[in-house]
């Protein structure tokens, strides 16, 4: 049963995706990269790393959805608050249209209740090992659990 659905966990370029049925979490794929557009804040990046994660854990939800005849939910998480913030408020301006745009793609995937959007402390986000030295493994490895 995989009634809790897709997670994806983001932080900064890089990315978890895994299905989860309540009790266990099962890696999908992962991505750890640059950003693929030139971005001048954090929150743009984050923002971008976002989308492109979301539109990854749409298409293995796609691809699932075919083979089991059912849509899976998908849950967002991210260490920005500042995205969660953007993505819930439906006013928001970004600085450019490029950033605009990707904001406004994330917000209608919310407001069709196809995703949700939530946040985790970054000492909690698996993430983060794709992205960042040192990250203390504790609160990751009780994440993943």
């Amino acid at each position: 049963d995989l009634s809790s659905g897709i997670n994806a966990e983001y932080g900064g370029a890089g990315y978890i995706v895994y299905l989860e049925d309540g009790t266990t979490r099962n890696l999908v794929t992962y991505v750890c990269g640059k950003v693929k557009r030139v971005v001048k804040s954090v929150f743009a990046a984050e923002l971008c790393s976002v989308d492109e994660g979301l539109n990854h854990a749409v298409m293995i939800c796609s691809f699932l959805a075919d083979i089991l005849g059912k849509v899976l939910p998908i849950t967002i998480w991210t260490d920005s608050g500042k995205v969660v913030e953007a993505v819930k408020m439906i006013s928001t301006q970004a600085r450019n249209r490029g950033m605009m745009l990707v904001l406004r793609e994330v917000q209608n995937y919310v407001e069709r209740e196809e995703i949700e959007v939530k946040w985790i402390p970054s000492k909690d986000n698996p993430a983060d090992i794709l992205t960042k030295r040192g990250v203390p493994l504790e609160g990751i490895m009780r994440t993943l659990r």
